[in-house]
Parts: C-alpha cells; sequence; structure tokens
C-alpha cells in the first residue's frame, strides 16, 4: 500500500509555518475535544503517542482514517527543519515534483524515468491509468514514435489539470473500467470533509471550483512522480490553505493518479497550543477499486490496516524528526 508522506509533510510544514504555537493558546486536550476523540485517545495523545481512530467509509472503494498526534516544535524549530537536508528522512515515496501554473498548464518539467518510459512505449494504453478518450489519443500517437508518446500523455495531464482548475469535480474524467469515477470518489469526500467542518468560509472553499475561489485560502496545483508497489506514476495533486487567527486547514486532493489507487483527498488540521507544542489532526480518505466486489469487505480491512501501518510509520518519522536539533 502505498504511502503518503508527502502530502502530509507538505501540509505540516505549511500549515505550522504561518502559526507559531501561542503560551496562552489551548491545550492539545481542547483542541482534540473540540475534533471529538475519545478521551482514552487523548490521553495516549498527550503521552506523545500517534493515535489512529477508523472513519466512517464514504463509499465501498474507500479506506478512511483519521490520526492525531503532538508535535513538540515552533516556528524556528520548523524553518531549520525545511531548510536543512533531513527532509530526505521522511519523505520516502516522492521522486520529483512541481508546480502547475493553473493559467497556462504545462508538464514539459515532469519527466518520466527510463524504466517508465520503456514500459509506457510497450504498453501506452495500460501503464497509466486513463480515460477512454484518453487511451484513443495515446494509441494514435504510439505509432509516431515514444517522441509523441510522450508528448501526448503530457497533454492529456494539462488538459486534466486545466480541465480541474476551470470546472472543479465536475472537469475529472473517468477511468477505464466499471465504477472508476475519481470525479464520484472525491465528491463522497468533500460530503465527508464538510461533515467536520462548520465554519462557513472554509466549507465555502473545500467546495470551491478553484478558479472561483471566494478568496479566503490559497489554492495550487502541483505534479508529482510518486513510487508505489514498485511502479512510479504521475499524480496530479491540488492544494487548499486556509488559516486565521484559530486555526491552519490544508486540504490537498489527488484529482488524478496514474497507478495504485483512485483519488486521494486529505484534510490537516493543525492547532497551535501551549507549552510550544501543537496538535496535529489528520484524515485520509483513499479510493480504490482494488476493495470492490467479492470479498469487498475484507480487502477494506486489509487495505486500512495496511494504509494505517504506513501512515503511522511515516508519521512516527515526522515527529521524531522534529523533535531532534
Amino acid at each position: 500500500m502505498k504511502r503518503f508522506t508527502t502530502v502530509f509533510l507538505a501540509a505540516l510544514l505549511l500549515t505550522l509555518s504561518a502559526s507559531a504555537p501561542r503560551a496562552d493558546g489551548p491545550t492539545l486536550q481542547d483542541a482534540a475535544r473540540r475534533l471529538g476523540l475519545s478521551e482514552a485517545n487523548i490521553k495516549r495523545m498527550g503521552q506523545g503517542e500517534i493515535v489512529v481512530e477508523n472513519l466512517t467509509a464514504s463509499s465501498d472503494q474507500d479506506l478512511a482514517l483519521a490520526i492525531a498526534m503532538e508535535l513538540g516544535s515552533t516556528l524556528s524549530g520548523v524553518e531549520h527543519f525545511v531548510d536543512s537536508d533531513r527532509l530526505a528522512q521522511v519523505d520516502t515515496v516522492t521522486i520529483a515534483r512541481g508546480p502547475i501554473d493553473p493559467q497556462s498548464p504545462s508538464l514539459a518539467a515532469m519527466q518520466l524515468p527510463k524504466d517508465v518510459r520503456a514500459q509506457l512505449v510497450s504498453d501506452p494504453t495500460g501503464t497509466f491509468t486513463l480515460s477512454p478518450s484518453e487511451a484513443d489519443e495515446m494509441k494514435a500517437a504510439a505509432a509516431k514514435g515514444e517522441k509523441a508518446l510522450l508528448a501526448a500523455y503530457h497533454g492529456v495531464l494539462e488538459a486534466r489539470a486545466a480541465a480541474y482548475w476551470q470546472k472543479g469535480l465536475a472537469g475529472i474524467q473517468d477511468y477505464v473500467g466499471k465504477g472508476r469515477s475519481p470525479r464520484t470518489d472525491l465528491g463522497h469526500a468533500n460530503t465527508a470533509a464538510l461533515a467536520l467542518i462548520s465554519l462557513p468560509a472554509l466549507r465555502a472553499e473545500v467546495m470551491a471550483v478553484p478558479a472561483e475561489s471566494p478568496g479566503n485560502a490559497e489554492h495550487t496545483l502541483q505534479w508529482s512522480i510518486e513510487k508505489a508497489r514498485g511502479q512510479a506514476a504521475p499524480v496530479l495533486i491540488h492544494r487548499m490553505r486556509y488559516h486565521d487567527a484559530e486555526r491552519e486547514v490544508l486540504l490537498s486532493r489527488h484529482f488524478y493518479s496514474g497507478y495504485d489507487y483512485d483519488a486521494l483527498q486529505i484534510l490537516v488540521g493543525i492547532f497551535p497550543a501551549a507549552g510550544g507544542k501543537s496538535g496535529v489532526f489528520y484524515t485520509n480518505h483513499t479510493y480504490t477499486s482494488q476493495v470492490t466486489g467479492f470479498g469487498g469487505s475484507a480487502k477494506r480491512s486489509i487495505g486500512r490496516k495496511l494504509l494505517q501501518k504506513d501512515l503511522v510509520a511515516e508519521m512516527q518519522r515526522a515527529q521524531d524528526a522534529f523533535s531532534k536539533p
């Protein structure tokens, strides 16, 4: 099961960078209670443990988890961590990443690894997840050689990024295969997110078409090459950052994934607290068609356990890294 270090770390670093814990702020226990954690898990969190609670799955393709932990870090500590080369100790998944200009999307900087390019040439419609029309486009380009094929795939991702920015979830094409709709999956994830959010301004940003954001949050697009189950594949990501005097929230939405899962949405809230600490509250909705069909319940249980294992390991590394001088 794929790890999600990059998403978590980006959320953690971005949100903390603007909100150093306040000496007179709420305790981690206060923040945890507001988010609905049990008293037993609040106690464990206060003892430095990484706490995991299962979330109700939003669909039969959803592996849903919530994770909470404390982070003993001030603003200066976070800045030192980011400026050092120790990020590599935690980030074990991403091969490369870069920004996407939503006004003129270009994936020219995204270079596929040599072995993946060779695989794409040998199986242009089976190497990465595609829609039916995209598969037809790739077949036609493959007949013209590797250069044309790579340009076509870049074009596929650029078109996806542009459509998503201008139309939001409505602009996402379905994948080949029965029931593989990232648009539907992320709609379920939004419904789950809204159940946790009462602030009107934040609710509006979660539901907004990026190009039509109300302006209370920062919206960006990014490409990433991530490796899971031995396969490197591109991912297209929408990040939304909202902050005010009381909270920092980052939503990370994978609206295209070339391999391993169909869609992903993560919501992270960080609350500054007394004593130079912060409370980190994280929800993950990962959608994959691999857990549907016969034996789906058992497959979801196994998948959730694997996802939990990887996420806790990654967050432990983050927690450990921030605690070191």
